[in-house]
């Protein structure tokens, strides 16, 4: 009789445990993602960067079915390194663009945009512009003539940043020499324009647009291969002799080591997001097409830029 309740007792402790080892598993097994998302923007509320990302954000809570909560931070290092040592599973991810290797380059920070995760970049903005004031000059022949003539040209950037090296790359490549003070956003920099304190600066084109309208700034044309098609009458840098191209592109990243599945599952949203009629309709209004690049070619273009800009490191540095 001892012997058979022993078994009996056996048979439910070995029942038990399996039911155990099974309802673990089913628990530990849930889906990403299962809770909301951070998604830290390392740009100030209000510009290019944080209106492309809450757009994404709105389309990709529809794909993903969680929430998505905008973290917006005033410096972009802050919000990159803030991400770059969240914990690995899924749920901060960084969106911003590609000043992040700049910033690195010219010895700001330690961490770059190459040492996240990278998932995928959906957009690339192909309307960057330099403008100068109608007040000062005629158009982009007039500008260059004074620029090469010994006349001091005032370019407003933030040192080290996009907007610094879209400056220097037209200044060699006139054959001219500015004279660059700091600001930290396009607002300071329109401001700064109309008062008549600076030359030229570098912006969206959406950001000006208006003010090209009115006849208060004239735009030198977009430093992009090709005319973008919602700005038909903007002349690029190429069509006019320079041959300087300078498109924004924006990613979304994950701390380093994000297992993959997680960054795939991102991405799949993106994707299907950037394809909805209603997100490629919102975009246009600032005449950027949305467009997904898998984790792998998302990885390779910074990678190329990068390269690409690392020969300018001295003259962004102020050395």
């Amino acid at each position: 009789m001892k012997i058979q309740i022993k078994k009996v007792t056996a048979l439910f402790l070995t029942a038990a445990l399996t039911m155990t080892v099974l309802t673990g598993c089913g628990e530990n097994e849930k889906s990403y993602p299962d809770g909301n998302i951070n998604l830290v923007v390392s740009a100030s509320a209000g510009g290019d960067t944080d209106t492309y990302a809450r757009i994404l954000a709105q389309h990709l809570e529809k794909e993903l079915g969680v929430t998505i909560s905008i973290v917006n931070k005033g410096s972009a290092i802050e919000g990159t390194r803030e991400v770059h040592n969240a914990e690995k599973d899924g749920y901060t991810v960084e969106f911003f663009h590609a000043s992040s290797l700049l910033t690195k380059i010219v010895g700001k920070t330690d961490i770059g945009g190459l040492d996240q995760a990278i998932c995928t970049v959906p957009v690339v903005d192909t309307t960057q512009t330099l403008v100068i004031p109608a007040a000062k000059f005629k158009d982009m022949d007039d500008f260059v003539k004074k620029a090469t003539s010994g006349e001091e040209i005032i370019a407003s950037v933030n040192q080290g940043s996009y907007a610094h090296l879209a400056c220097v790359l037209f200044e060699n490549a006139i054959g001219g020499q500015f004279k660059y003070v700091d600001s930290q956003n396009a607002s300071e920099r329109i401001t700064d324009m109309l008062a008549g304190r600076i030359d030229i600066f570098f912006a969206p084109y959406g950001t000006i647009q208006q003010y090209v309208e009115s006849g208060d700034f004239i735009s030198l044309g977009i430093m992009s291969e090709e005319r973008n098609q919602f700005l038909p009458d903007v002349p690029t840098f190429v069509e006019q002799g320079y041959d300087i191209t300078m498109d924004k592109y924006f990613y979304f990243a994950f701390p380093p080591e994000t297992p993959q599945e997680i960054v795939n599952t991102f991405a799949a949203a993106v994707e299907k997001s950037v394809a909805n009629q209603e997100c490629i309709d919102a975009f246009a209004t600032y005449s950027i097409v949305p467009e997904y690049h898998s984790p792998e070619e998302s990885v390779q273009i910074p990678k190329d830029a990068e390269a690409s800009y690392a020969q300018f490191k001295e003259v962004l540095s102020g050395q």
